[in-house]
């Protein structure tokens, strides 16, 4: 599977920021830090240069970090340089299900160290920190978090007297009557990446079943047969048959996709907090257009909305690094105001560093009030809780591929879901056997 389930839209050819080759000592006695980033388009490669790679090497005069993008081969070139003991020196892998892999083999340090320090324990929300945490020592920092949010057109339910809807019956009406009127109800299609269909599961399984169902079945509490993850994959095939992702889901991209619900063909639209950031949505002016909320209940088991915790990348040392303190002091460079201020300007979504104190001044400056309000609201939910919990961070590798290729097979009547859940049981009781199974934060109250 290809390093980002999110951003295969904005990939672009393999490119080269900064970077000589590998030595000893870079320009000026300066001790070189190596970073391989997977995909950023032209705006990120931009944002990448200037708040990252010449900010950090302008902060000091010891180490001089370099940076290449490398696109969607990057975690196989990891993979491959990881072994062999050649990668680089900063390990950015696509969140903890990648994570759990390199660290149960040993190919990154533990940053326990560097944690005391920084103080690093103190600075990142428990939520986040814990998903790299393996035999209790800490592998790795989060890059960012994220959560599936409800985007809805604003002009488009203001024509046709529709409110933002609260529960299930309410989505079921708003989108009922979209289809009365020829409107989309959500904007949704995987043409060019099959990993949407995880975006759309993660809602369903966490807002149908619930999150105290879905981390007792992380943790092997309870079957993925069990009755709420029937609910949850049932109501799934019913949306899809209705027409609710319209007619076109598997021949439509995100961005096409997406763009319905902005040019006012669809309603609503299921998109992630790196939307954002990706301004061919037509997303980078969207106060005029567009609205955003958590995703409401879809089942009995809770009321009120809930965002899914994700960790979007991970960040690490490799463990035959020429440079460790090099790289750890890249991370603390991450931790700064300005440096959060900036990249969260240019490339929003990308880099929302989940730290514990996200203070009302850490947002000002980056003048994108929609998207400083949806971070905001993401703090606090993962702060104290309740959250539901994002596939890609915390299914292990073999369970969430069939998760994904599965329900496609449920939606096109090809399969029951008895038979789907009980592929995805014995899958994860295996994996969770075998210690491949990602770490879940602590429990909120």
């Amino acid at each position: 599977m290809p390093l980002s389930r999110r951003h295969l839209l904005a990939a672009l050819p393999a490119a080269t920021l900064a970077v000589p080759p590998r030595s000893a000592v870079a320009q000026g006695g300066r001790k070189p830090i190596t970073f391989w980033f997977a995909q950023a388009n032209a705006d990120g490669q931009a944002a990448l240069r200037r708040n990252l790679v010449d900010a950090f090497n302008a902060s000091q005069d010891k180490y001089e970090l370099q940076l290449e993008v490398k696109g969607a081969a990057v975690n196989n070139l990891l993979k491959v340089a990881l072994v062999a003991g050649n990668g680089p020196d900063v390990v950015q892998t696509a969140g903890p299900a990648y994570l759990t892999a390199i660290a149960n083999a040993g190919q990154v340090l533990p940053l326990d160290g560097f944690a005391e320090t920084y103080k690093w324990k103190d600075r990142f929300l428990p939520a986040l920190l814990n998903t790299s945490v393996y035999g209790g020592k800490l592998y790795a920092l989060p890059r960012d978090y994220e959560s599936l949010h409800l985007f809805y057109n604003k002009e488009v339910f203001r024509q046709n007297g529709w409110k933002f809807p609260t529960n299930r019956a309410e989505v079921e009406q708003v989108a009922d009557a979209a289809l009365a009127k020829g409107i989309v109800p959500f904007g949704a299609g995987n043409a060019d990446w099959k990993g949407v269909n995880e975006w759309l599961m993660t809602v369903f399984l966490n807002n149908v079943a619930g999150p105290d169902a879905v981390r007792k079945a992380l943790s092997g509490e309870l079957p993925w047969t069990a009755l709420p993850f029937v609910e949850a994959v049932e109501l799934s095939k019913a949306w899809y048959n209705k027409g609710y992702f319209g007619k076109n889901y598997f021949s439509l991209t995100i961005e096409q996709a997406f763009l319905q619900a902005v040019n006012g063909k669809a309603a609503m639209a299921l998109g992630g907090t790196w939307t954002f950031g990706t301004k061919s949505y037509g997303m980078s002016a969207p106060d005029s257009v567009m609205d955003v909320a958590a995703v409401p209940s879809l089942g009995s088991a809770f009321s009120g909305p809930l965002f899914q915790l994700a960790c979007g990348a991970t960040l690490s040392i490799a463990k035959t690094s020429q440079n460790p303190e090099g790289a750890a002091a890249v991370f603390e460079f991450m931790l700064t105001r300005k440096f959060y201020q900036d990249m969260n300007r240019d490339w929003p979504g990308k880099w929302a560093l989940p730290l514990k104190d996200l203070s009302p001044e850490m947002l000002q400056g980056i003048g994108y009030p929609l998207f400083e309000k949806t971070v905001a609201e993401m703090h606090q939910a993962f702060a104290k809780g309740p959250y539901g919990f994002a596939t890609w961070t915390f299914w292990p590798g073999a369970t969430n591929t069939y998760l994904i290729d599965g329900i496609e097979q449920i939606w096109l009547n090809r399969i029951t879901t008895e038979a789907y859940l009980g592929r995805m049981q014995t899958l994860f009781a295996q994996e969770l056997k075998d210690g491949k199974v990602p770490p879940l934060p602590p429990r909120t109250t």
